[in-house]
């Protein structure tokens, strides 16, 4: 069931055909997610491992990288299958038969969910990850080991024979393994040890921020998503994002006006002529906070009147179907005027 922040990413997939199927790591297990719904489990502060990209049934695509730090919460399912009665019209169901309004009334349901911290920094990776590496730092390490084991014995043995062939392998093999592990060791530790340094100095930073701030964080990451999501995908050619590191938030006042800028780095997925591409991109996402009344959006299905008619409406479309009146801003944090401040 799609929530209100993802009804302008699965609109926009569902033009084009695509599907995407996402695989988050939660615990021990491998969840799946996709646009289309077809799959959809929950998520619990689960880490994104890979993307699938689908046009029909053709696998075209897929992305492989991300920040392992951030973590991702969808919980839909307990409430798609809760009872739930329309108050406009009496009609009870499933919560999952009203995403598109009252099957009876047809009045407008908006869905979203309370349970979502997207964002949130939490660990840096602590082994290498890339399987070709690994590959490659085994077969240099058993050449190395065979060629050291071959000298070895060749030197230390009167003779040389099928039995010694036997005992260069055995001892390349056994020796090609403590290299192995030493190596990949060593490279955590040389590789990775300045990044853990540069990321523990980014986290504190940034728990420097909330906590000087008081803002609260997954209300924040919530807004912050649903006005990237709408920045992205207002583009013909942009089907996908993902945010893959913040690197720094910085909080400002300007004409009695707070506002927060973050600046991210940002993986943008492009769609042309039935081919998909991707590019990663810095960006200063500007953010202003509301002083007006906000629209305040609970966990589950949200009845939203139209303040000048009292239609009920699609906060998603913008704008009232019937008196073509403006809808308030449900968010507590916009892009200003400026969106996007610079790439």
């Amino acid at each position: 069931m799609p929530l209100v922040t993802e009804n302008y990413h699965q609109k926009k997939l569902k033009e084009y055909g695509i599907n995407i199927k996402t695989k988050y790591i939660v615990e021990n297990k491998i969840l799946e997610r996709n646009t289309d719904n077809s799959v959809n489990d929950d998520i619990s502060k689960g880490v994104r491992c890979e993307k699938q990209y689908f046009l029909g049934t053709e696998l075209i695509h897929s992305e492989k990288l991300f920040d392992s730090r951030i973590e991702y919460t969808f919980i839909s399912q307990v409430e798609e299958n809760n009872d739930y009665t329309c108050p406009n019209c009496g009609m009870t169901s499933k919560v999952k038969d009203f995403v598109d309004g009252c099957p009876y009334c047809k009045t407008y349901y908006n869905i979203d969910y309370t349970d979502k911290d997207l964002g949130s920094k939490y660990h840096y990776d602590l082994v290498l990850k890339s399987n070709i590496y690994r590959v490659i730092t085994l077969l240099v390490d058993l050449i190395i080991s065979l060629i050291l084991s071959f000298i070895f014995i060749k030197v230390t043995s009167r003779t040389f024979n099928n039995y010694d062939i036997y005992k260069v392998f055995i001892y390349g093999g056994i020796l090609a393994l403590v290299l192995y592990y030493f190596f990949y060791t060593m490279d955590a530790y040389v590789v990775l040890g300045p990044i853990k340094k540069y990321k523990d100095t980014q986290n504190q930073k940034q728990r420097a921020f909330w906590e000087r701030t008081k803002i609260d964080k997954k209300i924040f990451f919530n807004n912050l998503n649903y006005e990237v999501r709408k920045y992205y995908y207002s583009k013909n050619n942009i089907i996908d994002y993902d945010i893959l590191d913040y690197t720094e938030f910085r909080e400002f006042k300007e004409n009695d006006n707070f506002f927060v800028e973050v600046k991210a780095d940002v993986r943008v997925v492009y769609f042309d002529k039935r081919k998909i591409s991707s590019k990663i991109i810095k960006e200063v996402y500007r953010l202003k906070k509301v002083n007006d009344a906000i629209i305040k959006l609970n966990g589950g299905p949200n009845i939203i009147k139209c303040s000048n008619c009292g239609a009920s409406i699609d906060i998603t479309a913008g704008v009232c179907e019937y008196c073509h009146s403006e809808i308030k801003y449900f968010q507590e944090w916009i892009f200003d005027e400026k969106k996007i401040v610079g790439r």
